[in-house]
This record gives C-alpha cells, structure tokens and sequence, in this order.
C-alpha cells in the first residue's frame, strides 16, 4: 500500500492512501480481525543491470589477480555482505554448511569461534546477493568498485553506477 501520508487523531494513527488501495487492503483482510501490523518500508530488488554490473567487475578483477570471479564475489561479500550469525552444534556443521551452500555461490559459512555453550560453534551464514534489496547490493558494488580501483581497473562514474543500481533515488529521499 502506498501511504501518502499520516495524522495523529487523539490515541489513533490514521494512513492516508488511495480509495483503491484501501479497498484492497479491506478485501484482503475481510472478515477484518484486530491485530498487530508490521508496516515497513518497502525497499527496490536490486536490478538486474547491477547484478550484470557486478559480475563483469569481479571478472575483470579476477583476471588482473589470477582467480576466479566467484573467489572475488565471495571475498567481497565475506567484506560486506549479509550474513547471519548463528550457534550451531559442532557435529552438525559441516552438514549445515552444505546445506546452506547448496543455495548459490555466495551462500557460504565460515566457522567463526566457539561459543561458550559447550559443544556449539559461532557460525557466520553468508546470504548471497540474490536476496539483496537495491540499498545492499549499492553497498557490495561499491566495495567491488573499490577493489577494482586497488588494482588498477577504473570503472564507470558515479551517476553511471547509480543509475544500474537504482539507488540514486533512495539516498535523495534518505539524507
């Protein structure tokens, strides 16, 4: 639902939206029941543009550094990415991990400590970046950008990347 706007009507909240939109939510929610709602801002997925744009700098990296473009994408996602922690017994690890990498090539863990639950280990839980929202995957591409610049590769200017990753938009409305 796109809220245009809000007021405060003595202990009440009360969304401005479209009568369309509305009677959406109302037949959605029909019989409607009390409850709690989680209202979130609901971000842009990142664009296909990007994700190209990402994969042709870690290619060009990895040709300069003599390794594989997904050894580049999951050290710069290891750098910045999304990751869950989680205690995980230390027999069940190896099986978890292979689980959890069986998702994609950035879906990896690393094993990060032992926690003070005897027998659990700290494991980080990499999420690869097809589940990143445009805001993440602006991140990843500007530490991939910066990795490419240490070695020599200069990419496009910064309008240019803003306007693949559609971010430009949501910084003006976040500052």
């Amino acid at each position: 639902m796109n809220v245009k706007g809000f007021r405060v009507n003595g202990d009440e909240l009360v969304l401005e939206t479209t009568h369309d939109e509305a009677m959406e939510f109302a037949l959605k929610n029909d019989p409607f029941k009390p409850g709690n709602f989680e209202i979130t801002r609901r971000r842009k997925k990142r664009s296909l543009d990007a994700n190209a744009y990402m994969w042709a700098l870690c290619s060009e990296i990895a040709d300069v550094v003599g390794c594989s473009k997904e050894e580049v994408y999951r050290r710069n996602i290891r750098e910045v990415g999304e990751y869950t922690p989680l205690q995980i017994m230390e027999d069940a690890v190896e099986e978890f991990s292979q689980m959890w990498e069986a998702h994609g090539i950035g879906w990896f863990c690393d094993v990060v400590d032992n926690c003070t639950t005897p027998g659990y280990k700290l494991v980080f839980a990499y999420h690869g970046s097809s589940t990143y929202n445009s805001k993440q995957m602006s991140k990843l591409i500007d530490h991939i950008k910066e990795d490419a610049e240490s070695v020599g590769i200069f990419s496009f200017p910064a309008p240019q990347i803003e306007a693949i990753t559609g971010e430009l938009g949501e910084r003006v409305e976040q500052d």
